[in-house]
């Protein structure tokens, strides 16, 4: 699954909390419904397909890691785009995001850093393609991709095109959409696709998972 939404600046956002701990909820629900261009939305995802944003809007989904872990791909189906995912928390490390899981994670919030630019700055990073990511996480998964790992009898058997060999490079090395783009010289809208194209051939989650993998199984 890929999120494919083209957001500009102050485009209608509908967020979902799911935050185990009410007292949590209030708090970063105060916090977002101060974001003019978001509006929360006090409802679960079903298995019948994820809160309809409507027409021009597009939806997030912000867990903590207990409630993010209770999440399966079902959830996130619908007539439209997924929901963006994103953690919120102050105890997610590497093992967190590496483990296989059916429900992508496109960014992580630390809880004690939570402000409303923060918040907003964050939000838009996931529009645009980036995934950002609390800088002491963001070390660990890299230490953990250059550490031991399981043994593998071989390379993972993977066809990559030159485009999309090129766009797995530039991702390993945190580049943003918008920054493989410019690299590349191609649109935004091609990147997605060569994107969505890694993640699938990998069956990778997200961009951490995809990057963490192709410089395990050396793939580059």
């Amino acid at each position: 699954m890929e999120s494919s939404h083209q957001l500009g600046d102050d485009v209608p956002l509908d967020v979902t909390l799911l935050v185990e701990s009410e007292v949590l909820r209030r708090g970063v629900g105060s916090l977002l419904a101060q974001i003019p261009w978001v509006t929360l939305v006090d409802r679960r995802p079903d298995r019948t397909g994820s809160p309809d944003s409507g027409p021009g809007r597009a939806s997030f989904i912000i867990a903590t890691l207990p409630e993010w872990r209770t999440l399966t791909g079902e959830d996130l189906l619908g007539p439209g785009t997924r929901p963006f995912v994103l953690l919120i928390g102050d105890d997610i490390h590497a093992g967190d995001l590496s483990l296989p899981v059916e429900v992508p994670c496109d960014g992580v919030i630390p809880l004690r850093e939570a402000t409303v630019p923060l918040l907003d700055t964050t939000l838009r990073r996931v529009v645009e393609g980036d995934m950002p990511l609390p800088a002491p996480l963001a070390r660990e998964l890299l230490a953990g991709s250059r550490g031991p790992v399981r043994r593998h009898t071989g390379r993972r058997a993977v066809s990559f095109t030159d485009r999309e060999r090129e766009t797995l490079g530039l991702l390993t090395q945190g580049y943003s959409n918008k920054q493989i783009a410019r690299a590349l010289g191609i649109s935004a809208h091609g990147v997605k696709r060569l994107v969505g194209a890694i993640l699938l051939k990998l069956g990778a989650p997200n961009r951490t998972t995809a990057a963490v993998m192709a410089m395990n199984e050396r793939l580059l």
